[in-house]
C-alpha cells in the first residue's frame, strides 16, 4: 500500500526513471511483441511519464570547485 502525500518522493521519480529505461531496452533490442502487448507497453510508458512530468522537481547540480 502506498502513503499518499502531497509531493511525490524523488526516489519515487527515480525508480519510475529507471522503468522507462528498462520499457525502451524493448524497442532498442527489437524485440518481437504482439500488437496488444505493444499497446499496454505504450499506455504504461505514457502513464509513467505523465507521473514524471506531474512532478515538478528540481535538481539543483552545485558546480564541483
Amino acid at each position: 500500500m502506498s502513503i499518499l502525500a502531497d509531493k511525490t518522493d524523488f526516489k519515487v521519480l527515480k525508480i519510475i526513471s529507471k522503468c522507462l529505461k528498462q520499457l525502451e531496452e524493448i524497442n532498442i533490442l527489437n524485440l518481437n511483441v504482439t500488437k496488444i502487448d505493444d499497446f499496454e507497453i505504450s499506455l504504461a510508458t505514457n502513464m509513467l511519464k505523465s507521473v514524471i512530468d506531474n512532478n515538478e522537481q528540481v535538481i539543483i547540480i552545485n558546480p564541483v570547485t
